[in-house]
């Protein structure tokens, strides 16, 4: 995925291109669970790298776990041709960078299915967006093979009789 800095912000959920130095964050509380959920893109001083993040803060944290959780996090630079590319993705702390075919795709995809969930004014339910944003299905990067299921036509008889009709 090879992209601008303008068409990067859109896949993130921002909207508008970012600027160096700027950032688009968002926030929801759930009161019920306790539960702080805060997203946010920006873009370094340079204006070459972009980072996106997203984190969980916890009135009451589960046992063994940290008051803040960080859920998401996505870095993309610049590399050849001034275009944009998803370079890291961290989700809960586990490098899943090239874990999935088109990795870099669909951790925009989920970290935008995040954002708006957290516009929506719900905490995003991370698991389920995971299931569905990073499966393991595409265009050949499933153990299926996700290929046409039609067999291609073929003329056997041209095939035999290849001095007739040429």
């Amino acid at each position: 995925m090879k992209v601008t800095r303008k068409e990067l912000m859109e896949k993130l959920g921002v909207g508008r291109d970012l600027n160096p130095y700027e950032a688009a964050p968002w926030v929801h509380y759930d009161e019920d669970e306790g539960i702080h959920c805060s997203a946010e893109v920006r873009v370094e001083g340079d204006g070459d790298t972009a980072e996106a993040e997203l984190q969980f803060m916890y009135d009451d944290p589960p046992e063994g776990s940290p008051s803040v959780e960080q859920i998401c996090w996505i870095q993309a630079a610049v590399k050849m041709e001034q275009k944009f590319e998803v370079v890291k993705l961290l989700i809960k702390r586990e490098d899943k960078a090239g874990a999935v075919y088109n990795w870099e795709e669909k951790s925009c995809n989920f970290f935008r299915a995040c954002v708006r969930e957290i516009k929506a004014g719900r905490l995003p339910d991370v698991d389920m967006l995971l299931d569905r944003e990073m499966s393991e299905g595409g265009r050949t990067g499933d153990k299926w093979g996700d290929g046409s299921s039609k067999s291609p036509k073929i003329n056997t008889t041209s095939l035999m009789n290849k001095g007739q009709g040429f």
